[in-house]
């Protein structure tokens, strides 16, 4: 789109055609995410739909990032291309290897938006609490952020996995959980009744105060 808008006469039709590639190749990754998470797991009556709907996905995603592998390569070689879209495909050109390799980890989105919007919180509380001060206190800051996001992107309510693990911590004689105790608190171990669970918000009137 840069690329465009710094010489729109001459790459208009350049650039939309390329936005059109790009949708196709976020509309595949979409549906290849979708059709992964439910391979992995799926009931025993669906595990051949689950798996059909998966190889349909890698299908489509193979036919999207082939359609703009053999464009980036024509253009490339075409004389007379204007400065704007050539430095664009060197670009293309350099992170190549990091496209393609979502079609083996499609659960890593293409862009890099959520990571984006999930260090607004952390940075916009550093900010109100005027920093961390040294390096202990950031490192920590660093850690318990890095597990809060985690278990966020995986679905669970922060505060009511929280308000759980502490209780645990509380029984446990006000000590830290260590072992399968602490394990049970991944959000990646986490059973199917503890996710379901943490995934609520808070009961009334256990929301732990500021």
């Amino acid at each position: 789109m840069r690329a465009g808008d710094a010489n729109p006469v001459q790459l208009k039709y350049w650039t939309e055609a390329w936005l059109e590639r790009i949708r196709d190749l976020y509309s595949a990754h979409d549906e290849l995410m979708a059709a992964w998470q439910d391979a992995a797991a799926p009931a025993a009556q669906e595990k051949t739909a689950a798996a059909a709907r998966l190889e349909e996905a890698y299908a489509a995603w193979d036919d999207a990032i082939a359609v703009i592998d053999e464009a980036r390569k024509e253009q490339a070689a075409a004389p007379g291309l204007q400065e704007p879209a050539g430095k664009a495909l060197a670009t293309l050109d350099r992170e190549w290897d990091g496209l393609i390799a979502h079609r083996d980890y499609p659960l890593v989105s293409l862009d890099n938006n959520a990571a984006e919007r999930m260090i607004r919180g952390p940075v916009v509380t550093r900010k109100n609490a005027r920093g961390s001060h040294n390096g202990d206190t950031a490192r920590n800051a660093a850690v318990i952020w890095t597990a809060t996001a985690t278990a966020q992107m995986t679905g669970l309510n922060v505060l009511t996995w929280l308000t759980a693990y502490l209780d645990e911590c509380g029984r446990n004689g006000g000590k830290p959980l260590t072992g399968p105790a602490l394990e049970r608190f991944l959000p990646w171990h986490a059973g199917r009744e503890d996710h379901r669970t943490w995934a609520q918000p808070p009961p009334a009137g256990q929301t732990p105060r500021k």
